[in-house]
């Protein structure tokens, strides 16, 4: 479906909806917006270098996905 249908529809929805799907909508915009605004803390990056070394260093072990999904799912 195009875009331009698309807002087209999302526009006949909203002039026609009641207060619990006009909350769902905006909060399912606001959710959108807000995570582009995402930013990892120094924390953060400190941690993901500490886990980096781990495994670079052979301390930290690691699964293709296939034997991962083995081991989670016991299959």
């Amino acid at each position: 479906m195009e875009t331009t249908i698309i807002k087209e529809k999302l526009l006949q929805f909203v002039e026609h909806a009641d207060e619990k799907l006009l909350k769902m909508l905006y909060a399912v915009a606001s959710e959108y917006s807000e995570e582009d605004d995402f930013i990892f803390t120094d924390a953060d990056i400190k941690e993901f270098e500490k886990r980096r070394e781990k495994r670079l260093s052979g301390i930290s072990k690691t699964f293709e996905w296939q034997h991962a999904k083995k081991i989670i799912t016991g299959k």
